[in-house]
């Protein structure tokens, strides 16, 4: 019985790789109906695990992966074997959106090319390579496919490595939504009134504070919606909720791909983190945050913002004014020092300092001399990160400015991949927090139309 059955799933592989192989529409393959993640730690679950199965979203079959070319969205090339291992980000390729974490795909190896036995893995970009394979070929220029479920690093992106030379084609027919659509923890110290709810545009889990004493709770649950418009936890305050779009929430986060996590303490405010499906925490942020020094915000990882970067200060004169200045801003995580000096003997160093020094990559490095009273040639003749040696034409007074770049952000790139103005649904609006210009530029781009209407064509 168990040799008849593996003859009969060799055979429908055999046939599913060779119906894509020739051309034709991609057949579907059977999907489990829920997946669960493995537990990142032993023992029993705690706050923060995914406890239940997260349910697979169907899509028709699409071809993501083809190394011989033949017009797919990713190619590459044969596979060399070996260390030969390569990333896809899945999303969003065939409709994939961003945040899954599994995804249902089916890997065919082929020749041209093969030309020993092999076998093939996949698994989460980052995460640790598994022993067991996901299909083997025992002979050169062999035709065989295999659907399996592959775990993402909870951004849709997965590592593929094959032990020896092939071709390889990757089709996609679903993933498992991140969104955990069951559970409730509590932990309660004080009197806590908790309603449940799921109807409109309530929250899944809506906690409301019943004593004036404070209260200790943690709450874990969510809820999933085609338009990833409703709230995962929501705290309020008692009293009148209007409706519409305004709601005057306490407390309130929402996850379009990630975790949410609050928490309040003597040195910590509130505190947001975004994990993957393994509980690796891949960043964080803080609103009010103590360590020695005080901080109204602290990130752990990349800060962004559509607008400007503000520092404000009081008006010295007028008590209904405040005076704004701008960040200064840049295509370079740009370091400096400046100050004043003088040449002797038509020659002066400018010392480098210490915390420049450690922050400071050692490629790079500029500086500006300014002569003060007088004209004077200036030339640099060293310039590195113990010290700047500089000459004149005159012994006078300069200012300098010293400019680098930070050591460990010197390879960024302004222009990249980013969802960072992508409408969150097909009914969202041209938000209004934008400048005239930014809104201008998502009109141009084909994000909304003139109206503020999400431009569905595009």
């Amino acid at each position: 019985m168990l040799a008849r059955k593996a003859s009969l799933v060799a055979s429908i592989s055999f046939f599913l790789a060779g119906l894509a192989l020739c051309g034709e529409a991609i057949p579907n393959w059977a999907a489990p109906a829920t997946w669960s993640p493995a537990r990142p730690h032993g023992g029993l679950a705690r706050m923060g695990d995914v406890t239940t199965p997260l349910p697979f979203v169907g899509l028709a079959p699409c071809r993501i992966l083809d190394t011989r070319g033949n017009g797919a969205p990713i190619q590459g090339g044969i596979f060399t074997g070996g260390s030969d291992v390569r990333n896809y980000v899945i999303p969003p390729i065939c409709g994939v959106p961003s945040g899954v974490a599994a995804v249902s795909l089916n890997f065919t190896v082929t020749g041209p090319g093969q030309t020993t036995a092999g076998f093939l893995t996949a698994w989460p970009r980052g995460g640790v390579v598994p022993t067991v394979s996901i299909l083997n070929w025992d002979r050169p220029q062999q035709q065989i496919a295999n659907a399996a479920v592959v775990p993402t690093d909870g951004a849709g992106s997965i590592t593929v490595n094959v032990s020896a030379p092939t071709n390889v084609l990757m089709d996609i027919n679903g993933y498992y939504s991140n969104y955990n659509t069951a559970g409730v923890f509590l932990l309660l110290s004080n009197p806590l009134h908790v309603e449940l709810s799921s109807s409109g545009s309530d929250a899944a889990i809506l906690g409301l504070n019943g004593s004036t004493t404070g209260i200790s709770v943690g709450i874990q649950g969510g809820t999933e919606s085609p338009s990833f418009g409703t709230a995962g936890i929501l705290g309020r305050e008692r009293g009148i909720v209007f409706a519409g779009s305004y709601d005057p929430a306490g407390v309130r986060g929402e996850s379009r791909d990630g975790s949410g996590v609050l928490r309040v303490s003597r040195f910590q405010g509130v505190a947001g983190s975004v994990v993957n499906v393994f509980g690796t925490e891949l960043a964080y942020g803080l609103l009010g945050f103590y360590n020695g020094t005080v901080y109204g915000v602290f990130a752990g990882g990349n800060y962004g913002g559509t607008g400007a970067k503000y520092f404000v200060e009081p008006h010295p004169t007028d008590a209904s004014k405040v005076v704004r200045y701008v960040s200064l801003e840049g295509p370079e995580a740009g370091t400096y020092f400046r100050g004043r000096g003088k040449f002797q003997s038509g020659l002066a160093t400018i010392d480098v300092p210490e915390d420049f020094r450690m922050v400071t990559d050692s490629d790079g490095l500029s500086v500006q001399v300014t002569p003060i009273g007088e004209l004077a040639t200036v030339a640099v003749l060293r310039i590195d990160l113990e010290e700047i040696l500089v000459k004149a034409s005159r012994n006078v007074e300069f200012f300098y400015t010293v400019n680098g770049v930070r050591r460990t952000h010197r390879d960024l790139k302004p222009i990249g991949e980013g969802s960072e103005f992508m409408p969150r649904s097909a009914e969202a609006r041209m938000p209004a927090y934008l400048t005239e210009g930014q809104k201008a530029l998502l009109v141009s781009n084909g994000t909304y139309n003139a109206d503020g209407s999400v431009n569905m064509e595009t």
